[in-house]
């Protein structure tokens, strides 16, 4: 589908939520043809094929708990102690989410949290930024992985504030499933099925409550090391996903050639072009696929005019953005925004 493999850094978890629902997960990894060494667990990739795949089959083995709601209450970044760090050392919930949101990048790279502000309630929204053009068609059971997403959310959450004051609500974009009375006894909230949104719903005014486990001094070293992490990631991914996690840290690289963002790279240009060649990649290719996937980004937010979008990711005009958008997801900027939450 070319989507690179991620890093198993939730191994931990699933043997453990596994082990919770009453079944071993040893040889569904096997059968998948996942191998892991646990001294190079940084090298166990899986595809996001394999990983829906085996969410789908947990979930069958697993009748009387929901296996995704389990997973995702018993992630931790057992494997990512620098993360564990960021998180824990927040100085409140909105620095928190921020956090999580860098996190997704190193144990799901295609998963987005957006958290948005609306008066006295506000959500925090699960989006999937899958680097494919019209992705939707393949109809893949995102929702799984939106239910532990949420779970895991729900459960930090609920360990950094130290109670469950201000959590009011979730919503699930697909329908309502069989088992849909277990959502509710695991949330211990209203659940609510064909939603526009995957989003956990919750009072604006503790996002900004100071949490008695904020350390500025520790959070900002654990910050400097989780940068790090992420940055020897990309390079672990390739020259693609190195550019790709710059330009996302700063759009404004967009406007660069190759030859300064070889500089960045400390790389020649023309060994630059070798490696992204050796990749079946391009420059070209890899500005284009951030374009993409930043104009979906921002168009998502909805605060954003077209025209700034336009002018940000470096397009002449809007007519030209519109067009390159149209090439992407067969809908004008307009008309997909408002297919959007």
């Amino acid at each position: 589908m070319g989507i690179k493999p991620i890093p198993l850094f939730m191994l931990s978890a699933w043997i453990k939520a596994a082990a919770k629902c009453g079944f071993s997960v040893q040889s569904l990894f096997k059968e998948a043809g996942i191998k892991i060494d646990l001294i190079r667990l940084e090298d166990a990739r899986v595809s996001p094929l394999q990983l829906i795949s085996l969410l789908e089959q947990c979930v069958a083995l697993s009748p009387d708990k929901h296996f995704p709601l389990v997973l995702g209450d018993t992630f931790a970044f057992e494997s990512l102690p620098e993360f564990e760090t960021l998180l824990t050392t927040s100085s409140n919930l909105r620095e928190a989410l921020r956090v999580a949101d860098m996190a997704a990048r190193m144990v799901l790279p295609w998963l987005k949290l957006d958290v948005k502000d609306e008066g006295l309630h506000g959500r925090v929204i699960v989006e999937f930024n899958i680097p494919l053009p019209n992705f939707v068609l393949y109809e893949l059971p995102l929702t799984l992985v939106a239910q532990a997403i949420l779970a895991c959310i729900r459960k930090f959450g609920r360990t950094l504030q130290g109670s469950e004051e201000g959590f009011v609500g979730v919503t699930f974009k697909g329908p309502a499933p069989d088992n849909a009375a277990q959502f509710e006894a695991f949330f211990g909230t209203s659940v609510t099925f064909d939603a526009p949104a995957d989003a956990l719903i919750f009072e604006s005014r503790i996002l900004d409550v100071p949490l008695e486990g904020a350390f500025p001094s520790l959070h900002e070293q654990a910050n400097f090391l989780a940068e790090q992490r992420l940055g020897k990631e990309a390079r672990r991914q390739g020259v693609a996903a190195e550019i790709e996690e710059l330009i996302n840290r700063d759009p404004a690289l967009l406007a660069v050639g190759v030859e300064e963002m070889a500089e960045r790279l400390n790389l020649h240009p023309r060994t630059l072009q070798r490696r992204l060649k050796e990749e079946s990649d391009s420059y070209l290719h890899v500005q284009a696929r951030m374009r993409h996937r930043l104009a979906c980004q921002w168009l998502r937010k909805g605060d954003v005019s077209i025209d700034d979008i336009s002018a940000r990711l470096g397009f002449s005009d809007r007519r030209a953005f519109t067009a390159a958008f149209k090439r992407w997801e067969g809908a004008t900027p307009s008309a997909w925004r408002e297919q959007q939450v």
